[in-house]
């Protein structure tokens, strides 16, 4: 739905509706053309001005200078989307058709040529941000099967995950029981439940709910290694903070609050995992 009223929105004249931009975009993905090299660089350079602002002002000005001069700039039609305040269902539907224009700007050569790297070329990233954007949208909105698809697939074609989607994926695997698809996610990251909450404590999840219990055991103390400050979120014992922080390392408060929503989500989807958490004490 959309946030704001037509009234509301009048007040602002950067604000896209989103019947223009699904216009604007329907628009460009019926062309066969595409303009110049230097005509794109230059927008492109005005989303990253644009990232840079001073101000929201600033930002929607610049942001608004770049759709004038490539009105298929997949980054700024992501920033669009969010003045326009679109969410759900329309949110979903807008996300779909700017990944589609990311896809046709890269055409068919670059998913092949760049496949296994995709984000080491860094015309591809626009794209991928827009996938990973939609994949998200997709997860919230519980379409748990869509969200996963995308996600492995841009891990297919970026195995070295430079996103993270793989801290989506897995807890999406675990909710729905996927417990052969999450060992082998498990396989290909290896390291990881050393060094991240959402593998340290999905591994416990994992092994839980496949009836390992020694195991799920040895994977709780490991997993209060690796992040103490977990639990209590996982628990549900304690609130998410409004704004999450900007960056984190390993182990601390800080990568907790990042990923508690996905692993609590996980672990709610299995109430006898949680009432056996209960009873696993600190040594």
């Amino acid at each position: 739905m959309i946030r704001e009223s037509h009234e509301n929105a009048g007040r602002n004249p950067h604000k896209p509706s989103l019947r223009a931009l699904l216009q604007s975009i329907e628009r460009h993905l019926s062309q066969t053309s595409r303009i110049t090299d230097q005509k794109a660089h230059e927008a492109q350079q005005l989303v990253y001005d644009a990232w840079e602002a001073a101000t929201d002002e600033d930002e929607q000005d610049l942001i608004r200078q770049a759709l004038a001069i490539d009105p298929a700039n997949v980054d700024a039609l992501l920033q669009a989307a969010v003045y326009a305040g679109v969410e759900g269902e329309e949110e979903i539907e807008l996300l779909r058709k700017v990944v589609a224009i990311g896809k046709k700007n890269l055409g068919p050569k670059a998913f092949k040529e760049y496949a296994g790297a995709f984000w080491g070329f860094i015309e591809t990233r626009p794209y991928m941000r827009a996938r990973q954007r939609l994949a998200e949208a997709l997860r919230v909105a519980g379409r748990l099967d869509e969200a996963m698809a995308e996600y492995q697939a841009m891990l297919e074609l970026n195995p070295g995950d430079n996103q993270g989607v793989r801290y989506s994926l897995l807890p999406c695997l675990l909710m729905l029981n996927r417990l052969a698809d999450a060992r082998k996610l498990f396989e290909k990251y290896p390291e990881e439940c050393e060094f991240n909450a959402v593998f340290a404590w999905g591994r416990v999840l994992e092994r839980f709910l496949a009836g390992d219990l020694s195991a799920a055991e040895a994977a709780v103390a490991g997993a209060r290694k690796q992040n103490p400050h977990m639990q209590v979120f996982v628990k549900g014992h304690r609130q998410l903070p409004r704004l999450l922080p900007e960056a984190y390392e390993p182990g601390s408060k800080e990568e907790a609050v990042c990923f508690a929503g996905v692993l609590r989500a996980a672990w709610s989807k299995h109430p006898a995992a949680l009432k056996w958490l209960e009873t696993q004490k600190v040594k």
